[in-house]
């Protein structure tokens, strides 16, 4: 029985020595991040945020410096998504920073990305009222291809639209009598050419005898 009791108290031992080097295992693992301060900023979205997710990253120049902590139509303007995020204290966010959605291209995950912000430029602060300081947003590169691939094709129409009111019936007809009475004139030059020829033959005889007449 003591033999028993012996290796209980020994496998109860192991268990609590490897539960407590699993935990430091851990925390040494997690390095500094228990001591890392995050504060809370805000930006808003006049676009989809479709594929964005809670606790996605938010990198500042390509570097991860926090998570989107909430995210949600914004109140009082339903054309606008509200994006809560929570950036590591300390992360350079200036007044001129500005919030962009971009999409990894191999995998898809769509992230907040923060570019701009001059070396001299303020740090941003929470206006009167606002709760938390908001970093004003782009529009995202696909949002700039739609705008810009819209633009094209309304200039291609309007093109179109050209093409076909210069070439409708009337105007094809106009054209057509143009190139005829060009073909006419054509003709007759050709056919009178002996008759030009010695016109100006004449006239550049009589322009040379006046010269020397003057003379």
């Amino acid at each position: 029985m003591e033999e028993k009791v012996n290796f209980a108290v020994v496998g109860v031992f192991v268990l609590l020595l490897g539960a407590a080097l699993i935990g430091g295992v851990l925390w040494f693992s997690s390095g500094k991040s228990y001591n890392q301060v995050y504060d809370i900023y805000q930006t808003y979205m006049s676009e989809s945020v479709s594929g964005l997710n809670l606790n996605a990253p938010v990198r500042y120049r390509g570097v991860e410096v926090g998570q989107v902590q909430e995210i949600r139509l914004a109140p009082g303007n339903v054309e606008q998504v509200q994006l809560t995020l929570g950036i590591l204290r300390g992360t350079p966010i200036k007044a001129d920073t500005i919030a962009l959605l971009q999409t990894h291209g191999l995998t898809g995950i769509t992230f907040v990305e923060l570019s701009g912000g001059s070396h001299d430029g303020s740090a941003l602060q929470a206006k009167e009222g606002e709760r938390y300081p908001i970093i004003q947003s782009g529009p995202s590169l696909i949002t700039r291809l739609d705008t810009s691939v819209t633009a094209l094709l309304g200039n291609l129409n309007r093109t179109s639209q050209n093409i076909n009111t210069l070439l409708d019936a009337d105007n094809r007809k106009a054209i057509k009598n143009t190139l005829k009475d060009v073909e006419s004139l054509s003709h007759t030059l050709a056919a009178r050419q002996a008759e030009i020829d010695s016109s100006l033959k004449n006239a550049a005889q009589t322009l040379d005898n006046t010269a020397r007449f003057s003379g």
